[in-house]
């Protein structure tokens, strides 16, 4: 399992391209609480996630947190997914990596100061669970 920051400690630098190719940074999210999302949607486990994740969004629960998904794959296939949230690319897993993550989906919470704050979640339910999302009984 890679080594993260802990919580309480500052979170990793980010800057990734957007779908449209803009330069994306987690300090862009200061002010608000973000959850990053590590994704892939060539990942199984993230597809069977999308319905779910596209619920969240629809219908964001009051003081939820900012979403910033770094994916995996091409501008063109995240964008067919539809997600309405800020989608940041990453090719190589590094970024995962040194937030601690090692797979996907996972995430963690980070404050609005730029503060890692929470555990990683992996798996869909910890994911929703972090976004303060219910879960539906399947």
């Amino acid at each position: 399992m890679p080594q993260g920051p802990k919580v309480g400690e500052r979170a990793p630098k980010t800057n990734l391209p957007d779908l449209e190719g803009k330069s994306v940074k987690l300090t862009d999210f200061r002010g608000k609480e973000a959850l990053v999302l590590f994704w892939n949607p060539g990942s199984g486990f993230c597809e069977r996630m999308l319905p779910e994740l596209k619920e969240w969004e629809a219908n964001r629960p009051q003081g939820a947190p900012e979403l910033l998904v770094i994916s995996a794959g091409t501008s063109e296939t995240n964008k067919v997914m539809g997600l309405g949230s800020t989608v940041v690319l990453a090719q190589e897993f590094a970024a995962g990596r040194s937030f601690g993550a090692s797979g996907t989906p996972s995430a963690v919470l980070v404050d609005k100061n730029g503060t890692i704050a929470s555990e990683v979640a992996v798996g869909a339910p910890a994911v929703l669970e972090l976004a303060g999302a219910k879960q539906t009984e399947a």
